[in-house]
Parts: structure tokens; sequence; C-alpha cells
């Protein structure tokens, strides 16, 4: 159910290597990485309901689906907001102590 999370940790973990070796703060570096995965996790959501709408309303055509279709935030099922919403608060707290923490 929560696939996503380790998914989200490690695109943290990678940015924050990467902005730590750039000369980042370790503060920034982790942010950064938190705010990539938490982009990630969501954009796939906002995918997964594009796929979604298209199978059911726009005969198979993208072409057929409005721009905002994905963003309909409402209409995403309950596995995909907890998906989510668990994914982003594993990502936040991993910044949060490391901020704490870490100089």
């Amino acid at each position: 159910m929560f696939a996503h999370v380790p998914v989200a940790l490690g695109i943290q973990l990678v940015c924050w290597a990467i902005g730590h070796g750039l000369g980042a703060s370790n503060k920034a570096a982790i942010w950064m990485g938190c705010f990539a995965a938490a982009a990630v996790c969501i954009m796939r959501e906002i995918t997964q309901r594009e796929y979604q709408w298209i199978e059911k309303f726009g005969d198979g055509r993208r072409a057929n689906m409005p721009d905002y279709a994905g963003l309909e935030v409402w209409q995403w099922n309950a596995h995909s907001i907890s998906e989510t919403v668990v994914a982003v608060a594993a990502s936040l707290i991993v910044a949060a102590l490391v901020s704490r923490f870490m100089p």
C-alpha cells in the first residue's frame, strides 16, 4: 500500500547527496530532495488519474481529455490519496529531522 514511500525517500536521499556534492548545505539539499520527492509522487498520481479519465470518459484518446482532468484531486481514489500523503509526510519528516540534527 505504501509503495511510494521508498521511492520518495530514495529520490530525496539522491538529491541530498547531489546537493551535498555540489556544496549546498545539508538543510538546503535535504529540502530540495523533499520537494523533488513530493513532486514525483504527486505527478505520478496526476498521471494515473489522467489515464483513468481517458479510459473511462475519453474513448481511449488523450485528445478527448480536458487539460485539468488529472488535477481534480477530489476524483482521486482513497488509495491514491493515502499513498501520496504518506510518501510526502515521510519526506517531510526526514527533511525536518536532518534539518534539526545535522549542521
